[in-house]
């Protein structure tokens, strides 16, 4: 009797034992380790214009990027970017900027990644080549007779209500779509950019249309901050920069922080307003550029509204010192903001500087359309439905 119990126990023991090995061998396999290279964020179009075009997505492990890009008649090219002579690698947050396309035409392209094992002085061991899906996007055109742009901003990381705003918008080829501000509360993991917005904008459009940035006071904010822009593309690695889009115009401004430089939640690393100061130099030139005065409209996009005559925090108040006056006399069409929760429309004569001024809220976004002869700003709700409804 009581070696048949013994014998009971020990076939336990070894059904345990297996049941633990299984178990061991499942949670190796499927350790980060031991995936396969992945895309793991990915792909989202940055800065295009009419012969370029940025190309960003992460991997789950160390890769070297690459893009295949094919035009119209099926030339088929790769881009690999280099910086100092060495080509770029060696990261999971890849960056391919493409150059010479054509204005108003379009591409496909396909991101390669090729898995980096050990990066040793005298060698290298590659794993795992990752190149699957294919998808397309068409170049800005400056000729082009029409434009349509989407402009969110104030998200604050809500995903649910992004989702609504672009499922309304109906987001095509050909679009543009414009970030104005405050789509994160502040930078302290690299999951809120991606949860924040990120994510959700490559599921709806990023993939084939490209959207444009512009900094609100919350991106300001947060341990990473300063790493804020190595997840986009921007002309001349600047938060400020202007383009042109058909008869439209677009000058995109970083408004900076709401409160002084010495404010004490800033704890002594705030320099804004020489950075703003810094920006109004670069305005003041190029709205003497002919780009800007042959345009048909011009549109200013900027988080804070540039107003005057009401009462303000710094942030607005620097603005409307110092960038509303030269912003009066440039003759722009439009100005674009959002930051104060509240949906206001000024009049060109109620903004104080003679041009119009559209804020949209936390819960509305814009659908921009312009032709040769006008210029057409309709506020919307996250069904869709007109809030507003103005023709320039």
């Amino acid at each position: 009797m009581f070696g048949k119990e013994l014998n009971i126990f020990f076939m336990k023991q070894a059904v345990l034992f297996l049941i633990v090995l299984f178990a061991a061998v499942l949670t190796h396999a499927q350790s980060p380790d031991n995936e396969n290279l992945r895309i793991s964020h990915g792909p989202w179009l940055q800065n295009l214009g009419e012969s370029g075009l940025t190309v960003m997505w992460m991997t789950n492990k160390s890769a070297v990027p690459s893009v295949i890009i094919t035009d119209e008649m099926g030339n088929t090219r790769i881009v690999r970017n280099s910086t100092d002579g060495i080509v770029d690698g060696g990261g999971v947050l890849h960056k391919v900027r493409i150059g010479g396309l054509e204005p108003g035409t379009t591409y496909k392209y396909k991101p390669v990644s090729v898995e980096i094992t050990r990066y040793q002085p005298y060698r290298i061991y590659y794993g795992d080549t990752l190149a699957r899906d294919e998808y397309s996007f068409s170049t800005i055109d400056s000729e082009r007779k029409s434009s349509r742009a989407i402009v969110v901003n104030d998200i604050h990381e809500n995903n649910l209500l992004l989702s609504q705003y672009l499922e309304a918008a109906r987001v095509k080829r050909g679009d543009l779509v414009f970030m104005n501000g405050d789509m994160i509360d502040y930078l302290q993991e690299e999951k809120q950019i991606f949860d924040g917005f990120l994510d959700t904008s490559v599921e709806s459009f990023a993939k084939e249309v490209p959207f444009y940035l512009v900094r609100g006071n919350h991106e300001t904010r947060g341990m990473l901050a300063r790493d804020f822009k190595d997840y986009f593309d921007f002309p001349e690695n600047r938060f400020y920069y202007a383009f042109s889009d058909g008869p439209v115009h677009y000058v995109l401004l970083d408004c900076g922080e709401d409160k002084p430089d010495n404010n004490r939640y800033y704890f002594g690393l705030a320099d804004y307003d020489a950075y703003r100061l810094e920006q109004l130099e670069w305005l003041r030139r190029h709205i003497n550029s002919q780009e800007f005065k042959n345009a048909r409209h011009r549109v200013v996009i900027v988080h804070m509204p540039v107003i005057a005559g009401e009462e303000m925090g710094h942030g607005m108040q620097f603005l409307s010192d110092h960038f509303g006056p030269v912003l009066k006399d440039a003759d722009i069409s439009l100005l674009l903001a959002g930051h104060t929760h509240r949906v206001k429309f000024y009049e060109g004569k109620e903004s104080g500087f003679g041009y119009p001024v559209l804020v949209s809220s936390n819960k509305t976004y814009i659908e921009l359309e312009a032709s040769d002869k006008t210029l057409r700003a309709v506020l919307k709700n996250s069904e869709g439905e007109n809030i507003l409804d103005k023709s320039f």
